[in-house]
């Protein structure tokens, strides 16, 4: 007999394509390719599981490519730093993408993973990876803050007991008339 699998209110992650732009910027008397991720989409009609990469756009100024096959996987122990990102102003997603140059010298940006998290972008900035941050799509802003209610727990804040410095100092100074070696405490 064959289980079907069990669907989630909210699953933990998603389709998404990255749309990344490459204009022509000079730079001293050269002309340069400057990439940028620029988008991220999420939504049945747009979103396919293949891997695929797409020229969509192309004008004198810049070209622009769709990249399939992504998902956007949210973590459980991540809710605090998705948490920040929906607080801020403007919430966004991170696009980390590696430059991969062909055999003419040509650099070109290809998209590795699409986050939600700003800790791991960071990370991901650290180990000299391209990192953009795109405007988060309103389908997936809701899902985020879905997600972020379901899961999300936030640690307890521990005040600090402060310590009774006079009441070390008497015991030390009772101590000392004793007698005693000093002790620390």
């Amino acid at each position: 007999m064959s289980e079907t699998p069990q669907r989630h209110a909210n699953p933990s992650e998603i389709p998404v394509t990255v749309l990344v732009e490459c204009r022509q910027a000079r730079v001293g008397q050269w002309v340069e390719d400057q990439w940028e991720a620029i988008a991220v989409i999420a939504g049945e009609g747009v979103v396919t599981s293949e891997s695929s990469t797409t020229l969509v756009h192309e004008d004198a100024e810049c070209r622009r490519y769709l990249w399939t096959g992504f998902r956007l996987a949210l973590y459980k122990d991540a809710c605090e730093s998705y948490w920040y990102n929906l607080m801020s102003g403007k919430p966004y997603l991170f696009v980390i993408c590696h430059v991969d140059e062909d055999e003419d010298g040509e650099a070109s940006l290809i998209p590795a993973l699409v986050s939600a998290d700003q800790q791991e972008a960071t990370g991901h900035m650290e180990t000299d990876d391209q990192v953009y941050s795109v405007p988060m799509p309103e389908q997936v802003h809701q899902w985020l803050e879905r997600y972020v209610v379901e899961n999300y727990v936030p640690a307890q804040k521990k005040k600090r007991k402060r310590q009774e410095w006079a009441k070390e100092s008497e015991h030390v100074e009772a101590a000392e008339q004793n007698g005693s070696p000093r002790v620390r405490h």
